[in-house]
């Protein structure tokens, strides 16, 4: 009987602890409110003088609704990882990237039922002086109550708590293209690969640029032996980004030259730049040196001991045999 109450009683308290976890489950889901918004990203090209129009969709896929304030604001990319930093204050950020003042929205405003979207209106008036070149905004919302989750359609990079949409603004006009290939490292010695290569490109240009590209590795021979490419990533004015790649295989050996060649810009202007690098295996070239060394040590005494002991054995041999051959005769002619 005890052990039959014992079972029950556990059944029951499993019971519980399942109940319990769902219910758990079901509070979290409830309280989620997930938030997207599309597009992440909008390239908007217009000429000095004129307006464009433009629309921002938030969703909510929560069960509870959101009401906020639609902001706008400059952004800029200072690190090298190019994460946006939002710019409230238009006396921080130069003019020159500035647009912020040159959008107006339908409303300030926003309230996003659960599970449903709201979409807002805006419109850019470009300035008829307004310098060609990128302006970078971001339309962002802003809840009245902090939201448990929020993300982007497409997966961008968060710019603060905030969920925003970006706005590059291209301003039309003759452009300046300028990058500069700031930083190319390569160790010039490897025991073993791969190959480390960190480059970073500057943009001394007036428009963000994605430079396209690869790293190529060629052996002594000249004949190359690998290729990455570059990995393609947004290069905001004034700013530098980083890319880190390896090539080759673990087992190299000897000089090899890795030659960097990339393009950006409209005008498809080359950023290229080479580099020398020494591979060479030492301790297991120095192990099957010494394994050679010992094998010629062994091989030779093992001549000493044997062949040439065998040969002086043979010559003894053939000594004794010519006496034995001289006694012979003196005995005949004795005879």
């Amino acid at each position: 009987m005890k052990k039959h109450r014992f079972i029950k009683y556990a059944l029951i308290c499993l019971i519980t602890l399942l109940l319990a976890g769902a219910a758990s489950k079901t509070t979290k889901a409830q309280t989620a409110a997930p938030l997207t918004v599309a597009p992440a990203r909008q390239v908007i090209k217009i000429d000095p003088g004129k307006i464009s129009s433009f629309s921002v969709r938030f969703f909510n896929a929560g069960d509870i609704a959101l009401t906020g304030f639609v902001k706008v604001a400059d952004f800029i990319v200072l690190d090298k990882s190019g994460v946006p930093q939002l710019i409230e204050d238009t006396s921080k950020i130069s003019s020159r990237f500035s647009a912020a003042n040159w959008i107006t929205l339908s409303s300030e405003r926003l309230n996003i039922a659960a599970s449903d979207k709201a979409s807002i209106l805006g419109s850019i008036n470009i300035p008829v002086d307004a310098h060609p070149g990128g302006r970078y905004v971001a339309i962002y919302f802003e809840p009245d109550n902090p939201i448990p989750q929020a993300i982007s359609e497409e997966r961008v990079t968060a710019v603060s708590p905030r969920l925003a949409s970006l706005l590059y603004i291209r301003v039309n006009g003759p452009v300046a293209e300028n990058a500069i290939l700031s930083r190319f490292f390569v160790p010039s010695f490897y025991e073993y690969g791969p190959i480390m290569v960190t480059s970073e490109i500057l943009n001394r240009g007036d428009y963000h640029i994605t430079p396209r590209g690869y790293l190529t590795l060629t052996n002594i021979f000249g004949n190359p032996t690998a290729q990455v490419a570059l990995k393609e990533l947004n290069i905001f004015p004034d700013v530098s980004r980083s890319y880190a790649n390896s090539l080759g295989s673990k087992w190299m050996l000897g000089r090899y030259k890795i030659s960097l060649m990339s393009s950006y810009g409209e005008k498809g202007r080359v950023i290229e730049s080479a580099a020398y690098v020494w591979v060479f295996p030492w301790r297991v070239a120095l192990a099957v040196v010494l394994t050679l060394i010992i094998l010629i040590l062994i091989i030779n005494n093992f001549y000493k001991n044997v062949v040439v002991k065998e040969s002086g054995l043979e010559e003894e041999i053939k000594k004794e045999q010519e006496e034995i051959e001289k006694l012979k005769q003196q005995l005949r002619k004795k005879g």
